[in-house]
């Protein structure tokens, strides 16, 4: 089930990258992780949809600088709380802030993706060095979106490309 689970989130993923995931219709997607642990919250314009999660979150890196963390749906759908990754603030040592300006629902089988506009933040520690939090959380004229992840503690695996 695991294994099914996490080929949809990179199916689903891989179709939202293609489709929406940065700013610029020729931008390139550089870098990809995915992050292994426990959805611990996640809120859709303004639904909780937390025992919906699953345990694969992915964050991608673009070459405009724009940067995404998509949360993953057993339904395989996906909440993507995108960025622009040069705009990131250290907030400590090992953990981030990142502003969030959009959010992109992505839904699947069906292939329909709705970006929205939206104002917020992305807080998380370094999962390479351990359990990690990931936090985002943005308002929209749909409603608040809210993810709360917590790594495993294994390390991400990363694709360049």
């Amino acid at each position: 089930m695991k294994s099914a689970v996490l080929a949809t989130t990179i199916l689903v993923a891989g179709m939202l990258l293609i489709s929406a995931g940065s700013g610029r219709a020729d931008s390139r997607l550089t870098g990809m992780a995915i992050v292994k642990g426990t959805c611990q919250k996640l809120v859709i314009a303004g639904k909780d949809r937390s025992l919906e999660c699953t345990g694969s979150l992915l964050n991608t890196d673009y070459d405009d600088q724009r940067t995404g963390v998509y949360f993953t749906l057993l339904d395989g759908g996906v909440i993507t709380f995108s960025n622009r990754g040069d705009l990131e603030e250290r907030a400590g040592s090992d953990k981030h802030v990142a502003p969030v300006d959009l959010v992109i629902i992505g839904q699947y089988p069906n292939k329909k993706i709705n970006r929205v506009a939206a104002k917020g933040r992305c807080r998380y520690g370094n999962p390479f060095k351990g359990p990690s939090l990931i936090e985002c959380s943005a308002d929209s004229e749909l409603g608040r979106f809210e993810a709360t992840f917590l790594s495993n503690g294994e390390k991400p695996e990363v694709k360049t490309f």
